[in-house]
C-alpha cells in the first residue's frame, strides 16, 4: 500500500468514526424527544402544545 493510499483510508475512517458519532447523538436525541413526547401525551398535552414544546411533527406524535 503506498503512503497516499494508507493515507486516504486513514482519513476515511476518521470520516466515518466522526459521522457515527454523530448519528448516534442525533439518534439518541430523536429517541429522548420521543420519549418525552409519549409522557406528554400520557399526561393529556394537546398535539398543539406538544409540537411546540418539542418541535416533532404531527406525524410523529400519531405514531406515539
Amino acid at each position: 500500500m503506498s503512503l497516499l493510499e494508507e493515507w486516504n483510508l486513514k482519513d476515511a475512517v476518521a470520516v466515518a468514526k466522526r459521522d457515527g458519532r454523530k448519528m448516534g447523538r442525533e439518534m439518541g436525541e430523536r429517541k429522548r424527544t420521543m420519549e418525552i413526547a409519549q409522557k406528554m401525551k400520557d399526561k393529556g398535552k394537546s398535539i398543539d402544545e406538544i409540537i411546540e414544546m418539542t418541535g416533532l411533527t404531527v406525524d410523529d406524535i400519531l405514531l406515539l
